[in-house]
Protein backbone atom coordinates (compact mmCIF):
# COMPACT_ATOMS: atom_id res chain seq x y z
CA UNK A 1 0.00 0.00 0.00
CA UNK A 2 1.43 3.56 -1.17
CA UNK A 3 2.81 5.82 1.84
CA UNK A 4 0.29 8.65 2.15
CA UNK A 5 1.97 12.02 0.48
CA UNK A 6 3.20 14.79 2.66
CA UNK A 7 1.90 18.32 2.30
CA UNK A 8 2.20 20.03 -0.81
CA UNK A 9 4.83 23.23 -0.39
CA UNK A 10 3.41 24.97 -3.22
CA UNK A 11 0.95 23.82 -5.80
CA UNK A 12 0.19 24.60 -9.42
CA UNK A 13 -3.10 26.72 -10.32
CA UNK A 14 -4.97 23.89 -11.47
CA UNK A 15 -3.99 21.58 -7.93
CA UNK A 16 -5.65 24.84 -6.08
CA UNK A 17 -8.74 24.93 -8.34
CA UNK A 18 -8.96 21.45 -7.93
CA UNK A 19 -8.66 21.94 -4.22
CA UNK A 20 -11.44 24.07 -4.34
CA UNK A 21 -13.79 22.00 -5.79
CA UNK A 22 -13.29 19.59 -3.67
CA UNK A 23 -13.66 21.26 -0.36
CA UNK A 24 -16.74 22.50 -1.92
CA UNK A 25 -17.91 19.10 -2.00
CA UNK A 26 -16.54 17.60 1.49
CA UNK A 27 -15.66 20.30 4.09
CA UNK A 28 -17.49 19.90 7.19
CA UNK A 29 -16.45 23.12 8.20
CA UNK A 30 -18.68 24.72 4.76
CA UNK A 31 -22.08 25.00 5.86
CA UNK A 32 -22.75 25.50 1.52
CA UNK A 33 -20.63 22.25 1.12
CA UNK A 34 -21.95 18.71 -0.81
CA UNK A 35 -21.65 16.81 2.69
CA UNK A 36 -23.48 19.70 4.80
CA UNK A 37 -25.69 20.18 2.43
CA UNK A 38 -27.01 16.52 2.49
CA UNK A 39 -26.55 15.66 5.83
CA UNK A 40 -28.30 19.02 6.76
CA UNK A 41 -31.00 17.61 4.64
CA UNK A 42 -31.37 14.20 6.25
CA UNK A 43 -30.99 15.94 9.61
CA UNK A 44 -34.23 18.12 8.72
CA UNK A 45 -36.38 15.32 7.18
CA UNK A 46 -35.98 13.14 10.34
CA UNK A 47 -36.93 16.33 12.66
CA UNK A 48 -39.86 16.71 10.15
CA UNK A 49 -41.05 13.24 10.87
CA UNK A 50 -40.39 12.95 14.59
CA UNK A 51 -37.61 10.55 13.89
CA UNK A 52 -36.09 9.26 17.70
CA UNK A 53 -32.66 11.45 18.18
CA UNK A 54 -33.34 13.83 15.12
CA UNK A 55 -31.40 17.00 15.46
CA UNK A 56 -33.46 19.97 15.21
CA UNK A 57 -33.35 21.58 12.20
CA UNK A 58 -36.70 23.93 11.00
CA UNK A 59 -35.70 25.10 7.85
CA UNK A 60 -35.08 22.60 5.10
CA UNK A 61 -31.88 23.29 3.23
CA UNK A 62 -31.90 24.55 -0.76
CA UNK A 63 -31.10 21.47 -1.58
CA UNK A 64 -32.02 21.35 -5.67
CA UNK A 65 -30.88 24.65 -6.22
CA UNK A 66 -27.36 24.21 -4.32
CA UNK A 67 -27.11 20.81 -6.10
CA UNK A 68 -27.71 22.51 -9.42
CA UNK A 69 -24.54 25.00 -8.39
CA UNK A 70 -21.52 22.79 -7.43
CA UNK A 71 -22.37 20.61 -10.72
CA UNK A 72 -22.01 23.23 -12.74
CA UNK A 73 -18.87 23.90 -10.82
CA UNK A 74 -17.72 20.28 -11.27
CA UNK A 75 -18.87 21.07 -15.31
CA UNK A 76 -16.88 24.11 -15.37
CA UNK A 77 -13.31 22.05 -14.47
CA UNK A 78 -14.09 18.76 -16.46
CA UNK A 79 -15.49 20.34 -19.48
CA UNK A 80 -13.07 22.31 -22.58
CA UNK A 81 -14.28 24.67 -25.40
CA UNK A 82 -13.14 21.31 -27.65
CA UNK A 83 -13.26 17.64 -27.41
CA UNK A 84 -9.25 17.63 -27.46
CA UNK A 85 -9.44 19.66 -24.37
CA UNK A 86 -12.31 18.29 -22.82
CA UNK A 87 -10.26 14.78 -23.57
CA UNK A 88 -6.82 16.79 -22.08
CA UNK A 89 -8.85 18.13 -18.59
CA UNK A 90 -10.60 15.25 -18.18
CA UNK A 91 -7.02 12.70 -17.90
CA UNK A 92 -5.51 15.55 -15.70
CA UNK A 93 -8.77 15.95 -13.13
CA UNK A 94 -8.50 11.78 -13.13
CA UNK A 95 -4.70 11.83 -12.83
CA UNK A 96 -4.33 14.18 -10.55
CA UNK A 97 -6.97 12.65 -7.95
CA UNK A 98 -5.51 9.43 -7.99
CA UNK A 99 -2.17 11.02 -7.35
CA UNK A 100 -3.65 13.40 -4.58
CA UNK A 101 -6.02 10.53 -2.99
CA UNK A 102 -6.06 10.67 0.52
CA UNK A 103 -5.74 7.34 2.81
CA UNK A 104 -6.59 8.11 6.16
CA UNK A 105 -9.31 6.64 7.30
CA UNK A 106 -10.58 9.49 9.39
CA UNK A 107 -10.21 11.44 5.84
CA UNK A 108 -13.30 9.13 4.57
CA UNK A 109 -15.90 12.18 4.15
CA UNK A 110 -12.60 14.05 1.86
CA UNK A 111 -12.60 10.69 -0.18
CA UNK A 112 -15.55 9.49 -0.94
CA UNK A 113 -17.62 12.67 -1.36
CA UNK A 114 -15.01 14.69 -3.03
CA UNK A 115 -12.67 12.64 -4.67
CA UNK A 116 -15.22 9.59 -5.53
CA UNK A 117 -17.82 12.36 -6.46
CA UNK A 118 -15.57 14.14 -9.10
CA UNK A 119 -14.09 10.75 -10.31
CA UNK A 120 -16.96 9.41 -11.06
CA UNK A 121 -18.33 12.24 -12.72
CA UNK A 122 -15.74 13.08 -15.10
CA UNK A 123 -15.52 9.34 -15.68
CA UNK A 124 -19.86 9.17 -16.55
CA UNK A 125 -19.45 12.52 -18.55
CA UNK A 126 -17.01 11.31 -20.60
CA UNK A 127 -18.79 7.51 -20.71
CA UNK A 128 -21.90 9.09 -21.81
CA UNK A 129 -20.51 11.40 -24.61
CA UNK A 130 -18.72 8.26 -25.89
CA UNK A 131 -21.73 6.67 -26.21
CA UNK A 132 -24.12 8.69 -27.59
CA UNK A 133 -21.34 9.62 -30.63
CA UNK A 134 -21.56 6.04 -31.24
CA UNK A 135 -25.38 5.17 -30.95
CA UNK A 136 -25.49 3.20 -27.69
CA UNK A 137 -27.75 5.57 -25.98
CA UNK A 138 -31.19 5.57 -27.99
CA UNK A 139 -33.14 7.69 -25.74
CA UNK A 140 -34.91 10.44 -28.12
CA UNK A 141 -34.43 13.77 -25.59
CA UNK A 142 -30.86 12.12 -25.22
CA UNK A 143 -30.18 12.44 -28.85
CA UNK A 144 -32.01 15.61 -29.42
CA UNK A 145 -29.99 17.68 -27.03
CA UNK A 146 -26.55 15.91 -27.96
CA UNK A 147 -27.17 17.49 -31.38
CA UNK A 148 -27.53 20.77 -30.13
CA UNK A 149 -24.25 20.52 -27.85
CA UNK A 150 -22.35 23.59 -28.40
CA UNK A 151 -18.82 23.21 -25.90
CA UNK A 152 -18.56 27.45 -26.09
CA UNK A 153 -21.85 27.57 -24.69
CA UNK A 154 -22.28 27.29 -21.43
CA UNK A 155 -26.37 27.86 -21.80
CA UNK A 156 -26.51 24.66 -24.33
CA UNK A 157 -29.53 22.25 -23.52
CA UNK A 158 -27.09 19.19 -24.00
CA UNK A 159 -25.17 21.25 -20.99
CA UNK A 160 -28.02 22.48 -18.60
CA UNK A 161 -30.39 19.23 -19.45
CA UNK A 162 -28.31 16.50 -19.71
CA UNK A 163 -24.89 16.85 -18.50
CA UNK A 164 -26.15 18.75 -15.17
CA UNK A 165 -28.75 15.95 -14.21
CA UNK A 166 -25.92 13.68 -14.45
CA UNK A 167 -23.49 15.44 -12.58
CA UNK A 168 -25.92 15.50 -9.64
CA UNK A 169 -27.35 11.93 -9.88
CA UNK A 170 -23.61 11.11 -9.27
CA UNK A 171 -23.58 13.17 -6.31
CA UNK A 172 -26.34 11.67 -4.68
CA UNK A 173 -25.58 7.81 -5.27
CA UNK A 174 -23.81 7.51 -2.16
CA UNK A 175 -25.23 10.21 -0.42
CA UNK A 176 -27.25 7.41 2.39
CA UNK A 177 -24.03 7.26 3.69
CA UNK A 178 -24.43 10.38 5.54
CA UNK A 179 -27.25 8.88 7.44
CA UNK A 180 -27.10 9.28 11.70
CA UNK A 181 -28.17 5.86 12.20
CA UNK A 182 -25.94 4.46 8.85
CA UNK A 183 -22.74 6.41 11.02
CA UNK A 184 -24.04 4.79 14.02
CA UNK A 185 -24.00 1.26 13.25
CA UNK A 186 -20.17 1.96 11.64
CA UNK A 187 -18.81 3.67 14.61
CA UNK A 188 -20.57 3.18 17.43
CA UNK A 189 -22.13 6.00 19.45
CA UNK A 190 -18.67 7.35 20.66
CA UNK A 191 -16.07 6.42 17.59
CA UNK A 192 -15.18 2.65 19.91
CA UNK A 193 -16.47 0.73 16.86
CA UNK A 194 -13.94 0.30 13.44
CA UNK A 195 -15.61 1.43 10.88
CA UNK A 196 -13.62 -0.34 8.43
CA UNK A 197 -14.07 -3.99 10.08
CA UNK A 198 -15.93 -6.74 8.30
CA UNK A 199 -19.81 -6.34 8.65
CA UNK A 200 -21.88 -9.50 10.18
CA UNK A 201 -24.84 -10.36 7.75
CA UNK A 202 -27.34 -8.55 9.90
CA UNK A 203 -25.02 -5.38 10.13
CA UNK A 204 -24.66 -4.91 6.47
CA UNK A 205 -28.54 -5.75 5.92
CA UNK A 206 -29.41 -3.20 8.10
CA UNK A 207 -26.92 -0.87 7.39
CA UNK A 208 -27.89 -0.89 3.63
CA UNK A 209 -31.68 -0.59 4.67
CA UNK A 210 -30.98 2.65 6.03
CA UNK A 211 -28.74 4.14 3.52
CA UNK A 212 -31.35 3.17 1.07
CA UNK A 213 -33.88 4.84 3.04
CA UNK A 214 -31.75 7.60 3.17
CA UNK A 215 -31.33 8.15 -0.23
CA UNK A 216 -35.11 7.77 -0.96
CA UNK A 217 -35.67 10.38 1.54
CA UNK A 218 -33.23 12.38 -0.40
CA UNK A 219 -34.75 12.02 -4.01
CA UNK A 220 -38.11 12.98 -2.68
CA UNK A 221 -36.82 16.60 -1.55
CA UNK A 222 -35.89 17.61 -4.89
CA UNK A 223 -38.04 20.17 -6.15
CA UNK A 224 -38.77 22.32 -9.23
CA UNK A 225 -36.67 25.21 -8.91
CA UNK A 226 -38.87 28.48 -8.96
CA UNK A 227 -39.21 31.17 -11.64
CA UNK A 228 -38.39 34.58 -10.95
CA UNK A 229 -40.29 36.79 -12.36
CA UNK A 230 -43.74 38.23 -14.26
CA UNK A 231 -43.84 36.42 -17.85
CA UNK A 232 -46.46 33.68 -17.99
CA UNK A 233 -45.11 31.91 -21.01
CA UNK A 234 -41.49 32.06 -19.46
CA UNK A 235 -42.88 31.00 -16.60
CA UNK A 236 -44.46 27.92 -18.18
CA UNK A 237 -41.66 27.08 -20.03
CA UNK A 238 -38.92 26.96 -16.60
CA UNK A 239 -41.36 24.78 -15.26
CA UNK A 240 -40.82 22.46 -18.16
CA UNK A 241 -37.46 22.20 -18.41
CA UNK A 242 -37.30 21.60 -14.99
CA UNK A 243 -39.29 19.18 -14.40
CA UNK A 244 -37.41 17.26 -17.53
CA UNK A 245 -34.31 18.04 -15.56
CA UNK A 246 -35.51 16.63 -12.56
CA UNK A 247 -37.01 13.42 -14.50
CA UNK A 248 -33.67 12.64 -15.99
CA UNK A 249 -32.18 13.02 -12.71
CA UNK A 250 -34.41 10.03 -11.26
CA UNK A 251 -34.61 8.12 -13.76
CA UNK A 252 -31.20 7.71 -13.88
CA UNK A 253 -30.90 7.15 -10.32
CA UNK A 254 -33.88 4.38 -10.72
CA UNK A 255 -32.17 2.66 -13.91
CA UNK A 256 -28.72 2.65 -11.26
CA UNK A 257 -30.20 -0.24 -9.58
CA UNK A 258 -30.93 -2.10 -12.43
CA UNK A 259 -27.65 -4.32 -13.71
CA UNK A 260 -28.51 -4.52 -17.47
CA UNK A 261 -29.71 -0.51 -18.16
CA UNK A 262 -27.12 0.92 -20.03
CA UNK A 263 -28.30 3.91 -18.22
CA UNK A 264 -28.28 2.56 -14.96
CA UNK A 265 -24.45 1.48 -16.07
CA UNK A 266 -23.73 4.88 -16.63
CA UNK A 267 -23.55 5.12 -13.08
CA UNK A 268 -22.77 2.27 -11.73
CA UNK A 269 -19.89 1.21 -13.78
CA UNK A 270 -17.73 4.44 -12.82
CA UNK A 271 -18.90 3.74 -9.51
CA UNK A 272 -17.43 0.66 -9.38
CA UNK A 273 -14.46 1.45 -10.92
CA UNK A 274 -13.42 4.13 -8.89
CA UNK A 275 -13.75 2.20 -5.93
CA UNK A 276 -11.15 -0.04 -7.14
CA UNK A 277 -8.31 2.85 -8.53
CA UNK A 278 -8.80 5.29 -5.63
CA UNK A 279 -8.04 4.33 -1.86
CA UNK A 280 -10.67 3.32 0.63
CA UNK A 281 -10.42 -0.70 0.86
CA UNK A 282 -8.89 -2.54 3.29
CA UNK A 283 -7.72 -4.74 -0.02
CA UNK A 284 -6.68 -1.57 -1.57
CA UNK A 285 -3.35 -2.59 -3.12
CA UNK A 286 -1.50 -0.18 -5.63
CA UNK A 287 -0.08 -2.34 -7.63
CA UNK A 288 -2.94 -4.23 -8.39
CA UNK A 289 -4.76 -1.60 -9.83
CA UNK A 290 -4.53 -2.17 -13.66
CA UNK A 291 -6.39 -5.40 -12.62
CA UNK A 292 -9.84 -3.57 -12.03
CA UNK A 293 -10.08 -4.20 -15.60
CA UNK A 294 -9.97 -7.39 -15.37
CA UNK A 295 -12.50 -7.22 -12.38
CA UNK A 296 -14.50 -5.06 -14.55
CA UNK A 297 -14.93 -7.69 -17.30
CA UNK A 298 -15.61 -10.44 -14.50
CA UNK A 299 -18.42 -8.36 -13.50
CA UNK A 300 -20.02 -8.27 -16.90
CA UNK A 301 -19.51 -11.91 -17.14
CA UNK A 302 -21.16 -12.35 -13.90
CA UNK A 303 -24.07 -10.37 -15.45
CA UNK A 304 -23.92 -7.64 -12.64
CA UNK A 305 -22.53 -5.04 -15.04
CA UNK A 306 -23.47 -4.63 -18.88
CA UNK A 307 -21.01 -5.99 -20.94
CA UNK A 308 -21.10 -3.87 -23.95
CA UNK A 309 -20.69 -0.66 -22.04
CA UNK A 310 -17.87 -2.33 -19.73
CA UNK A 311 -16.03 -2.51 -23.10
CA UNK A 312 -16.48 0.74 -24.27
CA UNK A 313 -15.27 2.00 -20.78
CA UNK A 314 -12.61 0.60 -21.15
CA UNK A 315 -11.80 2.04 -24.38
CA UNK A 316 -11.55 5.05 -22.90
CA UNK A 317 -9.28 4.54 -19.63
CA UNK A 318 -7.24 1.62 -20.73
CA UNK A 319 -5.80 -0.82 -18.45
CA UNK A 320 -3.60 1.24 -16.49
CA UNK A 321 -5.21 4.42 -14.21
CA UNK A 322 -4.54 7.42 -15.22
CA UNK A 323 -1.95 8.80 -12.86
CA UNK A 324 -0.37 5.12 -12.42
CA UNK A 325 3.53 5.21 -12.19
CA UNK A 326 4.92 2.79 -14.98
CA UNK A 327 8.42 1.43 -15.26
CA UNK A 328 9.50 0.42 -18.48
CA UNK A 329 12.74 -0.51 -20.30
CA UNK A 330 13.55 2.48 -23.62
CA UNK A 331 13.97 1.20 -26.70
CA UNK A 332 17.19 2.60 -28.77
CA UNK A 333 16.46 4.39 -32.27
CA UNK A 334 17.89 1.15 -33.90
CA UNK A 335 15.14 -0.91 -31.76
CA UNK A 336 17.73 -2.60 -29.70
CA UNK A 337 16.89 -2.64 -25.77
CA UNK A 338 18.94 -0.80 -23.45
CA UNK A 339 19.57 -2.66 -20.12
CA UNK A 340 17.99 -0.12 -17.98
CA UNK A 341 14.62 1.49 -17.27
CA UNK A 342 12.45 4.76 -16.97
CA UNK A 343 9.73 5.77 -15.19
CA UNK A 344 6.31 7.43 -16.68
CA UNK A 345 3.10 8.63 -15.53
CA UNK A 346 -0.36 7.81 -17.29
CA UNK A 347 -1.86 10.81 -18.84
CA UNK A 348 -4.25 10.48 -21.69
CA UNK A 349 -7.26 8.95 -22.37
CA UNK A 350 -7.81 6.94 -25.55
CA UNK A 351 -5.32 4.75 -25.88
CA UNK A 352 -5.01 3.00 -28.96
CA UNK A 353 -4.84 -0.36 -27.33
CA UNK A 354 -5.98 -0.75 -24.15
CA UNK A 355 -2.78 -2.29 -22.57
CA UNK A 356 -0.63 0.10 -23.82
CA UNK A 357 -1.07 3.16 -21.72
CA UNK A 358 -0.65 6.54 -23.08
CA UNK A 359 2.17 8.53 -20.62
CA UNK A 360 4.29 11.31 -19.80
CA UNK A 361 8.01 9.94 -19.26
CA UNK A 362 9.43 11.62 -16.43
CA UNK A 363 13.13 10.45 -15.95
CA UNK A 364 16.37 10.56 -18.14
CA UNK A 365 19.43 8.50 -17.29
CA UNK A 366 17.93 8.18 -14.29
CA UNK A 367 17.05 11.56 -12.96
CA UNK A 368 13.81 12.93 -12.46
CA UNK A 369 13.11 15.48 -15.37
CA UNK A 370 10.39 17.91 -16.42
CA UNK A 371 9.20 18.91 -19.67
CA UNK A 372 9.59 15.35 -20.76
CA UNK A 373 7.79 13.69 -24.12
CA UNK A 374 4.68 11.54 -24.27
CA UNK A 375 4.83 8.03 -24.91
CA UNK A 376 3.09 4.92 -26.10
CA UNK A 377 4.74 2.47 -24.01
CA UNK A 378 4.33 -1.31 -25.64
CA UNK A 379 3.73 -4.51 -23.84
CA UNK A 380 7.01 -5.11 -24.67
CA UNK A 381 8.59 -2.96 -22.70
CA UNK A 382 6.56 -2.34 -19.86
CA UNK A 383 7.85 -3.79 -16.49
CA UNK A 384 4.19 -4.38 -15.52
CA UNK A 385 4.31 -7.62 -17.73
CA UNK A 386 6.14 -10.46 -17.33
CA UNK A 387 8.25 -10.49 -20.97
CA UNK A 388 9.90 -6.64 -20.35
CA UNK A 389 10.68 -7.81 -16.49
CA UNK A 390 12.68 -11.06 -17.68
CA UNK A 391 14.86 -9.23 -20.49
CA UNK A 392 15.65 -7.58 -18.00
CA UNK A 393 16.85 -9.77 -15.32
CA UNK A 394 19.79 -9.86 -16.83
CA UNK A 395 21.44 -6.84 -15.62
CA UNK A 396 23.26 -7.68 -12.28
CA UNK A 397 21.50 -6.98 -8.98
CA UNK A 398 24.31 -4.41 -7.61
CA UNK A 399 23.43 -2.18 -11.30
CA UNK A 400 19.79 -2.58 -10.33
CA UNK A 401 20.18 -1.00 -6.72
CA UNK A 402 21.82 2.10 -7.89
CA UNK A 403 19.21 2.58 -10.41
CA UNK A 404 16.68 2.40 -7.73
CA UNK A 405 19.03 4.60 -5.54
CA UNK A 406 19.57 7.00 -8.61
CA UNK A 407 15.56 7.49 -9.02
CA UNK A 408 14.33 7.64 -5.21
CA UNK A 409 16.53 9.50 -2.91
CA UNK A 410 14.99 8.13 0.12
CA UNK A 411 15.47 4.79 -1.20
CA UNK A 412 17.13 2.04 1.05
CA UNK A 413 17.56 -1.61 0.32
CA UNK A 414 14.46 -3.39 1.39
CA UNK A 415 12.11 -1.45 1.01
CA UNK A 416 11.02 -2.85 -2.39
CA UNK A 417 10.18 -6.32 -2.63
CA UNK A 418 11.92 -6.73 -6.01
CA UNK A 419 14.93 -4.91 -7.40
CA UNK A 420 12.69 -5.13 -10.92
CA UNK A 421 9.92 -2.87 -9.91
CA UNK A 422 6.39 -3.66 -11.73
CA UNK A 423 5.80 -0.11 -11.41
CA UNK A 424 6.59 2.76 -9.58
CA UNK A 425 5.02 4.92 -6.81
CA UNK A 426 4.45 8.77 -8.24
CA UNK A 427 3.17 10.58 -5.44
CA UNK A 428 6.31 11.62 -3.99
CA UNK A 429 7.92 13.29 -7.60
CA UNK A 430 4.14 15.08 -7.89
CA UNK A 431 3.98 16.62 -4.56
CA UNK A 432 6.57 18.89 -6.39
CA UNK A 433 4.13 21.89 -7.92
CA UNK A 434 7.24 21.70 -11.13
CA UNK A 435 6.53 18.25 -11.87
CA UNK A 436 2.43 18.92 -11.69
CA UNK A 437 1.99 19.86 -15.86
CA UNK A 438 1.81 16.71 -17.06
CA UNK A 439 -1.05 17.21 -19.20
CA UNK A 440 0.61 20.13 -21.84
CA UNK A 441 1.42 19.51 -25.52
CA UNK A 442 4.68 17.14 -25.90
CA UNK A 443 5.94 15.25 -28.46
CA UNK A 444 4.15 11.15 -28.55
CA UNK A 445 7.11 8.66 -29.00
CA UNK A 446 6.36 4.78 -29.42
CA UNK A 447 8.15 2.57 -27.25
Amino acid sequence: MRNPAPKLAADSSFMRELKRILARLSSVADAESLVSLLSDSLRFSGFAKAQPGATAITTPPALTAQLWFLAEKILGLTEGSSSSETLTRSARILGCLQLTAPTSPRRWRELQFGYKVLYRACLSLRLLEHGLQRGLFTEPVLQQHFTQRDSSNPDCPYRLNVQLPLVVAVMLLDAGQLDASAQRLLTGYSGELDSSRALTDNERAEYLQLTQAASRQLHQALQVLPYRGNDKHQRQQHQHIEQQRLALLRHLLQQHADSASLLGNLLKIPQVYSSMVLPGRQRYVYEALPKASLLLKDSARRGQLQPLLVEHFLTITGVFPQGFGIAFTPQQQDGSQQEKYELAIVNQLYPANIAEPLCRVVSRNLQYRRGGHNCQISIAHNLYFKPARQRLAVIPKQRLQEILSQLSADWQPGQIRRYIPRCWHPEQFFEKSEHQNLWNNAQLKHN
